[in-house]
């Protein structure tokens, strides 16, 4: 007996062991298998909670992108088959409150039936009101169940086209395309949450949440409402002035004692809360007309940044560049002379200056307040290839700025070898190499702020979704150019060519202006297409403000004018600058205003002069009948002595 029980046990123990191990290697080999299975019998949840993306404004606090909340629609297939009556209720109540098709939903339902969590493409995006009032149809109705509202954001733009080509939009993929929401688009993102859950064998939630985490506000550099008076003035140049529409009409407002860019626009505007659409731009009919390729094309056109984008040759704008690097290498100073004949024989070349007859004797301010070719050639000539070439980078040309916006290009100036007397000629007075306005603006500014190059920027401040800072973006100077004894010589031509030379009509009542203008020939010259140009300060002697404003083929015969750019300057500045906290000196401005009313006066009484002399035409016709022998006579007289 005792051996039999021995036998049993130990045959069951050995048994038993083999079951351990087939257990064993059962979970080795396909434990995660019937894991899953296991789990697939119970129904989860897992849903995710969308963080706010940040939002982004103007210096002041204005709004100019904001991610609005919004709410999905999520249907429970499973929970609305297990109650046919529920079902019934929910779906009538959804298709009567929302107008949307029963089928829709049937589909929907009968396709996954046990689902818990189907969206329902036809009521995305809806509004806090939509979403509120039917959760308060819901409350009165315990029938209406087996659905949710998961919360979203949709991306809005309050000012619609104000700073497009700056601010960006947001692409389908959640992420920024173009502007500041491309190139800060991981400081406004934030990271997702997460609702795990599953429902017990009482069909109770039992949830897991981990919260998002909301993206960050960016604070930019522009003022929204300059930004809003530069893009209408644009659009007014480009319908109403005598130089209108233009190929391109870029404008760009600095501020040159910490690289702060106030104002930067062109002719391209959109919606940005339509962006793919080139209403904006064209008219439907045009738009019909063109290809799919020509649309996308027309597009890519629309939403680039001509001031970062875009190079071209800047022209006389130049001239002060060259000056300044002579000035601050003691091979010039301000008794320099030269003797514009019209035109310089360079290694064989004929290169002219804009007056074909030529200026004379000049001294250095006058070379920029006349825009003398022949001066500048002569100053490029005494600074060389090696140096002219280095100025030229330290100025920045050729280089990428840096500026805090996706798709800037660096232009293309000669290398030092290739500068041979003929292109260190015409590069001298800004023709044979391109730059970009955001170059030129940055570099400019450091002529006029004691030689300091700040780098360009738009965003000054970043906060957290509470508000706190999280970063502060300095004023940063990456270099020096000049010393302050060439910048006051500087500033002094420019404001001389302002009040009395080429730049003349940029000047504003009651403000201080200084700047220089520029008219450059493009390629090929035989189109005669002219790209005209100003940039300058208010107020010179201490600027607070620098403006840059180019017309790329203004819309006219004769193109090569670059009053179309001084004037509409002038115009801009008149309008912004109370904005930008510069007021104009009201002792000018009631002086102005008195000599105006005056002229105005003299005029009116010239005019009723003229409007009294068909009254009294017949006796001064009489008059005049028996003075004829004595004027013939008097001429007699004249013609004998």
């Amino acid at each position: 007996m005792r051996g039999t029980l021995f036998v049993f046990f130990a045959l069951f123990f050995v048994g038993f062991v083999a079951l351990l191990i087939q257990i064993f290697l059962l979970d080795k080999n396909d434990g995660n298998r019937f894991r899953k299975a296991a789990l697939a019998q119970q129904s989860y949840t897992n849903s995710v909670l969308n963080f706010q993306r940040g939002a982004i404004k103007d210096k002041n606090g204005t709004t100019m992108a904001v991610s609005l909340r919004r709410y999905n629609l999520i249907l429970e297939p499973r929970t609305l088959n297990n109650n046919d009556q529920m079902h019934a209720r929910t779906v009538d109540a959804l298709a009567s409150f929302f107008n949307i098709s029963r089928d829709v939903l049937e589909t929907i339902i009968a396709s996954k039936p046990n689902s818990m969590y189907e969206h329902v493409d036809d009521l995305k995006e809806l509004t806090d009101e939509q979403v509120e009032a039917f959760r308060d149809k819901m409350s009165k109705d315990e029938l209406i169940d087996g659905l949710w509202f998961e919360e979203t954001y949709s991306r809005s733009y309050p000012l619609k086209n104000v700073g497009c080509n700056i601010i960006g939009f947001l692409g389908s993929d959640d992420r920024g395309t173009y502007g500041i929401e491309e190139n800060y688009n991981d400081e406004l993102n934030g990271t997702t949450g997460r609702e795990y859950g599953y429902f017990d064998s009482n069909m109770n939630l039992q949830r897991t949440i981990k919260n998002a985490k909301d993206g960050n506000d960016l604070i930019l550099t522009i003022d929204a409402h300059v930004q809003e008076v530069v893009e209408q003035q644009i659009k007014w140049f480009q319908k109403k002035s005598g130089a209108g529409p233009a190929k391109h009409v870029g404008v760009m407002l600095m501020n040159p004692n910490n690289g702060e860019i106030i104002a930067m626009a062109s002719e391209s505007t959109f919606d940005l809360n339509e962006p793919r659409t080139l209403k904006s731009m064209y008219s439907q009919k045009k738009i019909d007309k063109m290809s799919e390729e020509e649309q996308k094309d027309a597009l890519m056109n629309m939403w680039s940044n001509f001031c970062i984008g875009s190079a071209y040759e800047p022209g006389s704008t130049f001239k002060p560049f060259t000056i300044a690097a002579a000035l601050d290498e003691a091979l010039i100073n301000e008794d320099f002379t030269c003797n514009c004949t019209g035109v310089k024989h360079v290694s064989g070349a004929d290169i002219h200056c804009a007056n074909r007859s030529g200026h004379g004797v000049l001294n250095l301010q006058h070379i920029l307040m006349e825009s003398c070719n022949i001066g500048l050639m002569d100053i490029g000539a005494k600074l060389g290839r090696e140096k002219f070439s280095k100025y030229t980078k330290l100025f920045g040309f050729g280089q990428r700025t840096g500026i805090d916006l996706p798709g800037e290009t660096s232009g293309l100036i000669h290398p030092k070898e290739q500068l041979n007397p003929v292109e260190l000629a015409t590069s001298s007075f800004g023709q044979t190499q391109t730059v970009t306005m955001v170059q030129m603006l940055s570099g400019f500014c450091s002529l006029i702020n004691g030689g300091r190059y700040y780098q360009p920027h738009l965003v000054k401040e970043i906060l957290s979704s509470d508000g706190d800072t999280v970063k502060k973006v300095e004023p940063t100077v990456i270099k020096d150019t000049t010393s302050e004894d060439t910048c006051a010589k500087i500033k002094k031509f420019l404001k001389a060519t302002v009040e009395e030379g080429t730049a003349s009509p940029a000047k504003v009542v009651g403000y201080s202006v200084g700047g220089k203008t520029g008219t450059a020939e493009k390629r090929p010259l035989s189109e005669k297409n002219y790209l005209v140009s100003f940039i300058g300060a208010v107020p010179i002697e201490d600027p607070q403000v620098a403006i840059y404003v180019i017309v790329d083929e203004p819309n006219v015969e004769d193109q090569a004018h670059s009053t179309f750019a001084t004037t509409f300057a002038s115009r801009i500045l008149k309008k912004v600058l109370p904005f930008i906290g510069i007021y104009a000196d009201e002792k000018e401005v009631a002086a102005a205003k008195a000599e105006k009313k005056k002229k105005e006066a003299e005029e009116a009484s010239q005019s009723e002069q003229t409007e009294a002399k068909p009254e009294d035409e017949s006796e001064d016709q009489e008059k005049k009948s028996e003075d004829e022998p004595e004027k013939k006579e008097t001429e007699e007289q004249k013609q004998e002595e």
